[in-house]
């Protein structure tokens, strides 16, 4: 079950300040996606199908997802577990390529997302410390995907 809903931006900025992805991003910036954040909950099911198209970046404030990929010689093969203080999604954003992976709920899950357009925005005027680090947060996203096949 899928409830899209919203917060306000004071409660989503004091969450921002402790996602990984943001580290090293600026005051300005961090009101920035804070006034773009909405609040999701998923109880059960798919959150993103590997192969869509990535519209969305997820935080996890609560709750645990299965990240899982299809290779042609296994099936579904389980690649990691997030909770709380991770996120998913970046991936297909900035690079612009379809989900790499599946996310399924594990347990009712409580979100912070952004669209991507309103993240891609944003982004550009991230300090390129903060843009190597997410960078560097992909690579080894794709590296780990890559290992698995």
């Amino acid at each position: 079950m899928h409830i899209p809903g919203q917060q306000t931006p004071i409660y989503n900025l004091s969450m921002v300040y402790d996602v990984p992805i943001f580290a090293g991003v600026g005051e300005h910036e961090q009101h920035l996606l804070a006034g773009k954040l909405t609040v999701e909950y998923f109880n059960e099911g798919i959150v993103i199908e590997e192969g869509a198209v990535g519209d969305r970046l997820y935080v996890i404030t609560k709750g645990t997802v299965l990240i899982s990929k299809k290779y042609p010689s296994k099936g579904w093969v389980p690649i990691n577990t997030l909770g709380p203080g991770d996120f998913f999604g970046e991936i297909a954003i900035l690079r612009k390529i379809p989900r790499t992976a599946r996310v399924s709920v594990l347990t009712p899950c409580t979100f912070l997302t952004i669209n991507a357009d309103d993240f891609l925005d944003i982004y550009q005027s991230f300090s390129p410390q903060s843009r190597d680090n997410i960078q560097i947060i992909i690579a080894k996203r794709l590296e780990q995907l890559r290992d698995m096949a």
